[in-house]
């Protein structure tokens, strides 16, 4: 077993993709224009600048900061009534750290959020680090977040971990070379994705089986 595990937040950790995805199409509404779902998954997991570029292949006429404002703001606004965890959060947290594992988590989410989501479920306790978008430059598929994590943690990138819901964010994992772990959420892996990924669980309830199992 590596020494370390990195996870994404929104979509893994949490079901929390389906209400960014909402909160988009409802910014958009409140901005006076339609958002398609095309735009919510080539926006999914990225951050900053890959953020801001997706905006604007999208909305070239539209500035990105109001819009990326609203929808979060709109999505913190439903997280706050209901935080739904993903099924296997506990237990595979629960296992690596009796295994002494080292635990981040890397997300696109701000930190106060992710500190609030960690707080609220009652997880916080199990991460030796939190990083996210306010400790980077380049919003995933850059790898850059998770090489921060992996350095933080003190461990090589290819002795860790990383579980991902995202194709933005699996090949963020794989380009830091990490073992990356798809854990899909509302989208299935596809032929763009071969080879992105060394092992793909249905979730991470069943992620934790194959760790305690030594499949991988």
């Amino acid at each position: 077993m590596k020494q370390g595990a990195i996870f994404d937040q929104d979509g893994l950790l949490f079901d929390t993709e389906a209400v960014y995805q909402r909160s988009w199409v409802k910014a958009g509404k409140q901005l006076g224009f339609e958002v398609p779902f095309e735009f919510c998954t080539a926006v999914s997991g990225t951050s900053g600048p890959g953020m801001e570029a997706v905006i604007h292949r999208f909305f070239p006429e539209q500035e990105p900061q109001p819009f990326i404002d609203l929808c979060f703001q709109l999505s913190y606004e439903e997280q706050d009534r209901c935080l739904p965890e993903k099924p296997g959060l506990h237990e595979i947290l629960e296992m690596l750290r009796a295994k002494g594992v080292k635990i981040a988590v890397a997300s696109s989410s701000y930190r106060d959020r992710v500190e609030q989501n960690l707080a609220t479920s009652g997880i916080r306790e199990y991460f030796d680090v939190i990083t996210t978008r306010d400790d980077i430059s380049n919003g995933k598929p850059d790898p850059e977040i998770f090489l921060v994590a992996a350095e933080r943690l003190g461990l090589d990138p290819s002795d860790c971990y990383v579980f991902e819901d995202s194709f933005n964010g699996v090949r963020a994992g794989h380009a830091a070379g990490c073992f990356t772990v798809m854990v899909p959420d509302l989208k299935q892996p596809d032929e763009t994705l071969a080879g992105e990924y060394d092992a793909c669980c249905e979730s991470l309830l069943d992620a934790a089986r194959q760790l305690e199992q030594g499949i991988f």
